[in-house]
């Protein structure tokens, strides 16, 4: 049973907090690939978009390659979804024909919606949040296009977010 889930979303929109606060209580997070990248030194998406998506691509791969608990979720803050999106989107190739033999993670992926109030341009995202939107509007195009079901994250506390996604993931309410 594949117990890998997705979080992607807008860019700035609260979901590397929300796969914090879930390593806080005990759950297996895979950290964002695109920050690992740019941190080790790889290219950077607004220097390289192409080269940056490849290598992200390369390393969500191997993150899916790496053992997780069977018998608890693993959560992903991004992932090879978000990297093909961003692939297709600059090859104009659509993401029907990137997604390698089927979804990698388990349904429903949790979504991160555009949300202005806590956007912050930092180093490591120095673009805009207009442009943040727009990847949003990719994301969710392309999760249409592949039929995946998805959890929209409201706009609320990272606890109630965290609740919302274990009730979704695990069947049940977390625990605290």
């Amino acid at each position: 049973m594949n117990r890998r889930y997705l979080i992607t979303g807008c860019s700035g929109g609260g979901k590397s907090t929300l796969a914090h606060r879930l390593e806080a209580r005990g759950y297996s997070v895979v950290h964002e690939p695109g920050l690992r990248v740019i941190h080790r030194g790889g290219p950077k998406p607004w220097e390289d978009r192409l080269g940056f998506f490849e290598a992200v691509t390369a390393m969500s791969l191997a993150d899916l390659d790496c053992p997780v608990p069977e018998d608890a979720p693993t959560f992903h803050d991004r992932g090879l979804f978000d990297a093909l999106s961003g692939r297709a989107s600059r090859t104009k190739v659509p993401i029907t024909e990137l997604i390698p033999s089927g979804f990698s993670y388990a349904q429903p992926v949790f979504f991160a919606p555009p949300w202005p109030e806590i956007y912050e341009r930092t180093p490591d995202r120095p673009h805009s949040f207009e442009m943040a939107r727009d990847e949003a509007d990719r994301l969710r195009r392309d999760l249409t296009a592949l039929k995946i079901g998805v959890v929209e994250l409201p706009k609320a506390s990272v606890e109630e977010r965290v609740e919302l996604v274990l009730e979704a993931a695990l069947g049940h309410r977390g625990q605290s």
